[in-house]
């Protein structure tokens, strides 16, 4: 695993227009889209690991795992931070 610790994550997620966009609770100024809800995952786990560059620029490796959507979109859901 890497360097990042896991953490809990709370998102909220929007349908709009036939695509996905999320902001994180945990990360205030990341947001995300995506057409489909795996391509938002990805596109999440993007911009949180921008905002986890150390000083030199290295971007850590991580993933959202263990996503659970509550309800359809226009809803909140929890993941999981992990490094990878």
């Amino acid at each position: 695993m890497g360097g990042v610790p896991p953490q809990q994550l709370h998102v909220l997620v929007r349908s709009e227009d036939d695509s996905f966009w999320a902001t994180v609770e945990e990360f205030p100024g990341v947001f995300a889209a995506g057409d489909t809800l795996d391509e938002l995952q990805e596109s999440l786990a993007e911009g949180i690991a921008l905002v986890l560059a150390n000083a030199s620029g290295e971007v850590p490796g991580i993933s959202i795992a263990d996503w659970h959507l509550e309800q359809p979109p226009n809803a909140t859901a929890t993941a999981a931070l992990v490094g990878v």
